[in-house]
């Protein structure tokens, strides 16, 4: 049984782990937790991924025969579409069936709640309850559910369009939608903006096997080969990629991918000061606390609020809602998730799609990232993934980091108990004279990740510092390991 994590449910599509079986008892769970809070009407999308439709056929049915009012969007669309989706259509809650940028064998099921936010730990918690009590209760299924209208995924364009307001006459775009459901939605949008593109045609297309890819995940080099290459047979600056679930989006820019956390500054300078030059003082830039510090010089010399949350985006737009009397500028994390404006509360690729391509016509993206490092510091940051034998021996690992006495290690801050307004989650955070590694455990894989973050005044100290702390906590996992 495989139950709410930071992702929602995700597992590999075979018997037994994520399977039809999986989707039905997750829905019953849900639908069980919605008759508790008196809640009736569920939304549920899908992305391209090989059976997400038969599963959102599977949850519509289950939450019908619960008695739901239920809606499915009647295509693939976007994750953010249906955080949008439920915000405008009132619903009680939303599900949609997505691994996001996973390999192909991959599947999952996230929920999300009225406001929009993906369900945040206080709702997960006893939504896992649920589950594991439906698990061997009879299930009833009918085939009842509505198709919510095509105009729904008109009017989103639409208003994407009006919040990032910009000409982009005269811009040439290359996109891939690296065969997920960004196809039918950013290549409308940049045209709407008046922007020109190209679409690399091999990847336009749904297909859960992702064939043209070796990882859709726009994160990572290898699925940017083809955008790339479309880049320099049609003589372009600017290439776009968005995960098959449209929330993230790859960058490159003149042959350089920028980093999720330099996308993120450079996005962060261009809406701090359009809000500044709107008259407004009391606005707020969202975080996770794994995320570069270099937007913090920024906010501090602007006014802005800068608050830091646990990783995973749910947790911004979970704050964004209860910050009311803030106004909300900008929600970014380092692995290439973005968002602004009232529109959706999880990560939106396409919306994020517009601001780059915004950002593209106001300045040069490489020589303006070069001038904030050269205003603030060269902030640089490279995250370091460990594989173990199993969970066990990772999140072991992981303890005797907490009492880590490696020479250099100035303090161990650990977050399970909250620290600095930062709700309890499970990270460690190093610090060292001239750097700060970030540690999180997965939990229910066998594996760790390392936020190597440092500060320099010069490019070439902060390459160098990046690979001496590297090695720094390889040499003291290494060590953990040996004894």
């Amino acid at each position: 049984m495989i139950l709410f994590g930071t992702g929602g449910i995700r597992g590999i599509m075979r018997e037994g782990e994520f399977d039809e079986k999986t989707v039905a008892v997750a829905s019953k769970g849900v639908a069980e937790y919605m008759k508790m809070k008196g809640l009736k009407k569920v939304l549920i999308a899908y992305d391209t991924r090989n059976n997400s439709q038969e599963f959102a056929k599977v949850s519509a049915s289950v939450f019908a025969g619960e008695g739901m009012d239920v809606y499915v969007f009647g295509e693939p669309v976007p994750t953010p579409v249906l955080s949008y989706g439920v915000r405008k259509l009132g619903m009680d809650m939303g599900v949609v069936i997505t691994a996001s940028h996973n390999p192909p064998e991959y599947n999952g099921y996230k929920v999300y709640t009225s406001n929009g936010v993906q369900a945040v730990p206080e709702v997960t918690d006893v939504l896992t309850e649920m589950v594991k009590r439906a698990w061997n209760q009879p299930i009833n299924a009918v085939e009842k559910y509505k198709i919510v209208p095509n105009e729904v995924l008109d009017e989103y364009i639409s208003d994407v369009a009006k919040l990032v307001n910009v000409d982009l006459k005269g811009l040439k775009v290359v996109y891939s939608p690296l065969h997920g459901t960004g196809a039918r939605f950013v290549p409308k949008l940049l045209r709407m903006l008046g922007a020109e593109v190209v679409e690399v045609v091999e990847q336009m297309e749904h297909n859960g096997n992702f064939p043209t890819v070796k990882t859709p995940n726009p994160e990572d080099d290898r699925a940017l080969e083809l955008l790339k290459k479309y880049m320099a047979d049609y003589n372009v600056d600017l290439g776009l990629a968005t995960d098959p679930d449209a929330d993230r989006v790859g960058v490159v820019f003149k042959d350089v991918r920028l980093t999720g956390n330099q996308v993120g500054v450079l996005l962060s300078k261009m809406l701090i000061d359009e809000y500044l030059s709107s008259g407004r003082n009391k606005g707020m830039l969202v975080k996770t606390i794994v995320t570069t510090d270099m937007v913090r010089p920024m906010c501090d010399e602007s006014g802005i609020k800068l608050f830091e949350v646990p990783t995973g985006f749910k947790f911004i737009g979970d704050l964004v809602e209860k910050g009311k009397d803030l106004d909300f500028v900008f929600g970014f994390e380092e692995s290439c998730g973005y968002l602004t404006g009232d529109l959706a509360r999880d990560k939106d690729a396409v919306l994020a799609c517009g601001l780059v391509a915004k950002a593209a016509v106001r300045f040069d993206l490489l020589n303006k990232m070069e001038e904030l490092y050269k205003q603030y510091g060269y902030y640089f940051e490279k995250l370091v993934n460990f594989d173990f034998k199993s969970v066990e021996q990772a999140l072991d690992v992981y303890a005797k980091l907490k009492q880590t006495k490696a020479e250099e290690v100035k303090q161990v801050i650990d977050y399970s108990e909250g620290y600095n307004g930062v709700i309890p989650n499970e990270t460690l955070r190093l610090d060292f004279d001239n750097a700060r590694i970030y540690v999180r455990p997965s939990g229910t894989e066998p594996k760790m990740k390392a936020y190597v973050m440092v500060k320099a005044q010069t490019k070439e100290q902060a390459l160098a510092d990046l690979e001496k702390f590297e090695a720094k906590i390889r040499s003291i996992v290494d060590g953990i390991l040996a004894k």
